[in-house]
């Protein structure tokens, strides 16, 4: 069978099912993306828009222009496929960002299997969470219009798959009959418990440190709780002296509203805590992998925050070696961390009180061993590649038939 991958970067949620695909000498797999990976098993192709939107777009419709335009690009790629006598049985693509908008257009007889993370509600969801006064209609208007190309896959996909029953249930009804909630899921056998990790890093030695309160993002930004969590740890290294914290990620928004004038939440962060202990606060930038593993390994309590969105992959790799949680109260990680007692929770929106949970969590450390246990089994049981792996490539292999019925 011949597969296609489409998606803006590699391997992103597609990479350990087209690896399983490619191994196999009955199949050729190609992938479409916008990075300059390599891959000595899969067939790489890079799509390049040809322009920016234009400034003069409507500025509703800036994301969909930028969509429609890595669409172009990805059509394009398609096309030079066919000249090579490459047509797809199945195509897996990422709903975001447009890349996908005009595969039916290109290969209308292939299985379309589409991946889908959100979709935009301006209202009771993640724009508004952490101020609801702020919502203008405006905003609200420019929001739901993100919601175009998705309503546009969402008609061309013959099965629709959602990592989590909370993301499925923010499409609409009309359409949640073509989707199917299924984690890509982590590699548990790699995110693993390890008491004797080493812990140096090359931006800080934590060998001497008592008590390790560990953060780790993407991006400092308010959709993961980066201005909450500055704000509390100010409170929590007043109180605890022997608490230190070491925060890995980019200093840059990925989901939220960038700051005006180039200004980020970090600088933003610093100027209004200037008492803050930066003796005890250690920022680690964006780790290798085996760095980023350590640093789950040897905290003593990790904290996860996130306002009704997208849950991270971290959250789980958190759990899979066996962290100590402390996780914001919101639905996405209520059904990540399971109906079993594995963590604790917060609404990190009063500061006041997520400072006093935090330092509870610290000072119970010694008697967190249960929850510890209780996370890496939910872990395993639910988001293991290794059980999760199969299901995707039941779907893939079967695909070609049920478009056939």
């Amino acid at each position: 069978m011949n597969f296609l991958f489409v998606h803006r970067d590699f391997p992103g949620q597609f990479g350990a099912l087209a690896t399983r695909l490619a191994q196999s000498t009955h199949h050729r797999v190609v992938f479409i993306n916008s990075t300059t990976a390599e891959s000595a098993e899969i067939d790489l192709r890079r799509y390049r828009p040809k322009r920016a939107p234009a400034r003069t777009t409507h500025h509703y419709l800036h994301n969909f222009e930028s969509g429609v335009l890595n669409g172009q690009a990805v059509y394009e790629i398609c096309h030079k496929l066919q000249a090579e006598s490459f047509t797809p049985d199945v195509i897996f693509a990422h709903c975001g960002w447009g890349t996908a908008l005009y595969l039916r257009e290109a290969f209308p007889l292939a299985r379309l299997i589409g991946y889908f993370e959100w979709y935009y509600h301006p209202h009771g969801s993640d724009a508004d969470y952490l101020d609801p006064a702020a919502m203008t209609a405006d905003n609200a208007c420019r929001i739901r219009t993100l919601n175009a190309p998705l309503l546009m896959m969402l008609e061309d996909v013959d099965l629709g798959l959602v990592p989590t029953a909370f993301q499925h249930n923010t499409f609409p009804h009309s359409y949640r009959h073509k989707l199917r909630i299924l984690h890509d899921g982590v590699d548990t056998d790699y995110f693993v418990p390890d008491s004797a990790a080493s812990r140096r890093f090359v931006a800080a030695d934590l060998t001497k440190v008592k008590r390790l309160l560990t953060y780790a993002t993407r991006g400092m930004e308010p959709y993961r709780g980066f201005p909450e969590f500055m704000q509390a740890i100010d409170g929590v290294l007043r109180v605890d002296r022997h608490v230190h914290v070491a925060i890995a990620g980019e200093d840059r928004t990925y989901y939220s509203r960038p700051l005006p004038g180039g200004d980020t939440y970090k600088a933003k962060a610093l100027r209004e805590l200037p008492g803050l202990d930066l003796t005890r606060v250690h920022f680690l930038g964006t780790l290798p992998r085996d760095d980023y593993r350590r640093l789950l390994q040897i905290s003593d309590l990790h904290v996860y925050l996130t306002v009704p969105f997208v849950p991270s992959w971290s959250l789980v790799e958190a759990m899979a070696c066996g962290c100590h949680i402390l996780a914001s109260d919101t639905n996405p990680t209520r059904e990540i961390l399971g109906t079993d007692i594995c963590a604790h929770f917060t609404d990190h929106r009063d500061t006041f009180a997520f400072e006093k949970v935090l330092l509870r969590a610290l000072q119970a450390d010694n008697d967190s061993s249960e929850l510890r246990r209780r996370a890496r089994k939910r872990a395993e049981s639910a988001y293991s590649i290794k059980s999760l792996l199969p299901r995707w490539e039941e779907i893939a292999i079967g695909a070609r038939e049920a478009k056939r019925v």
